[in-house]
Parts: structure tokens; sequence; C-alpha cells
């Protein structure tokens, strides 16, 4: 009788030990999946983070070369300007005009320009 309830312990501790082994198991197969699709969302997080930085660098690019364009072309009005102003009272009136013509156009440029770089 003491061998037959030793065998029986044995076989109820082997089967408690196999549900363990199992639950073990099915717990790292749980955590490696996760672990897997973890490191996916960050890869594409990455991905999306580079490519947000891009466009925004790509924005600001895009502004800085529409200021130094109106920056030459208002250099070249008031050049234009200085060498006018022997010129009649006219001619400067409509120097003037123009110059202003090319800054609110150069405002409206950057103001178009900066709302993109927001909207990234």
């Amino acid at each position: 009788m003491g061998t037959a309830l030793t065998n029986q312990m044995k076989k109820l501790s082997s089967g408690t030990l196999m549900e363990q082994i199992k639950g073990t198991l099915l717990f790292n197969l749980t955590w490696e999946i996760y672990i897997e699709m973890e490191e996916v969302l960050i890869n594409q997080t990455k991905k999306l983070l580079n490519g947000i930085e891009k466009q925004q660098i790509k924005g600001l690019r895009k502004r800085k070369i529409t200021l130094e364009i109106c920056i030459i072309m208002a250099k070249a009005c008031l050049s234009q300007m200085k060498k006018l102003s022997s010129g009649t009272e006219k001619q400067q009136n409509k120097e003037t005009q123009m110059l202003n013509l090319i800054l609110v156009g150069c405002v409206i440029l950057d103001e178009v320009s900066a709302s993109q770089v927001k909207k990234l």
C-alpha cells in the first residue's frame, strides 16, 4: 500500500509539473508574441517620426528659400530706387509702390509657408 501511495503521489506531482510546464510555455509564447508586436510598433513609430521630421525640414527649407528670394527682390528694388532718386517724384512713387507690392507678396508667401509648416 505504501508503494501504491508513493506511485500515485508521483503521478499526481508529475501531472501538476506537466501543467506548470504547459502554463510556463504558454506564458513564454505569449510574451514572445507581445515582444515581437512591440518591436514592430516601435519600428513603425520610428518610420513615422522620420517622415514627419523630413516633411518639417522640407517645409522649413521652402520657407527659407521664399524669404531669400524676397530679400533679393527687395534689395534689387531698393537699389533701383537709389539709382532713380534723382528722377521725378512720380517715378519714385511708382518704384515705392512696386517695392510695397513685392514686400506684401513676400509677407503673404511667408504666412502661407508658416501655416504649412505648422500643419506638419
